[in-house]
């Protein structure tokens, strides 16, 4: 189980990616920037993908991508959906 503690801090993501691992699921969450109505708005981004591979190592088109809100809110949010589609893996 994956909880949102164990997820460090957004000033953590401002600077550095998040890897980590939960069964054969392996996930890295960024921070990402992207255009929305002349606005650049910050997010999370999530890759999930099968292990055992890192992800330099793992061809992008086994990875899933999701966007969250660049915030604790979006975090809690990102544990809830790791948690879900780990048994996928």
């Amino acid at each position: 189980m994956i909880n949102y503690k164990d997820l460090l801090s957004i000033p953590f993501y401002k600077k550095s990616a998040f890897t980590g691992s939960l069964g054969n699921m392996r996930y890295r969450i960024e921070k990402t920037e992207i255009e929305e109505n002349d606005n650049t708005i910050e997010k999370l981004k999530v890759a999930t993908w099968p292990g055992p591979f890192a992800y330099d190592k793992t061809d992008s088109s086994k990875m899933q991508f999701q966007l969250f809100d660049f915030s604790d809110e979006g975090l809690k949010q990102i544990a809830t959906f790791l948690d879900s589609v780990a048994s996928e893996y």
